[in-house]
């Protein structure tokens, strides 16, 4: 049997990681809001069926599945870039939520450029390979 996982510290009246989401949704509108639909869902699947492996662990020399279709420009909510495919990439969750959080911090601050946000770029492949404790 694998091992438990400590219950998680939550101070008294912090909200619930629904009522976080919630709040979220209401400060940057929902999935649906956001063009996440129907549409979205048959445009993904195609875009992985056709790039099925993700774009940073082939950077590392590593074999991964895509699970995630990628905006490597932040959209925000704008729908020419939402629906821009040249701008879209294929990546394992992993690095969506880890190493692209990171770029898209930098990006934000003006640290690093458009092109660096894509998962095999320079930047990007030091980035994961200072996060990575798998790494022997």
């Amino acid at each position: 049997m694998g091992m438990r996982r400590a219950k998680q510290f939550k101070p008294a009246g912090a909200p619930t990681r629904q009522e976080q989401k919630r709040q979220a949704d209401k400060w940057r509108g929902s999935a649906s809001d956001r063009g996440y639909n129907h549409r979205w869902s048959k445009a993904r699947d195609t875009f992985l069926k056709r790039n099925p492996l993700c774009v940073g662990c082939l950077a590392s020399d590593r074999v991964e599945p895509a699970t995630v279709v990628d905006h490597v420009d932040p959209h925000h909510g704008d729908p020419e870039k939402f629906w821009d495919s040249s701008m879209w990439q294929a990546s394992c969750k992993w690095h969506h939520d880890s190493v692209k959080q990171r770029l898209e911090q930098l990006y934000a601050s003006g640290a690093i450029h458009l092109q660096d946000l894509w998962l095999n770029s320079t930047i990007a492949i030091r980035i994961a390979k200072g996060m990575r404790c798998d790494e022997v």
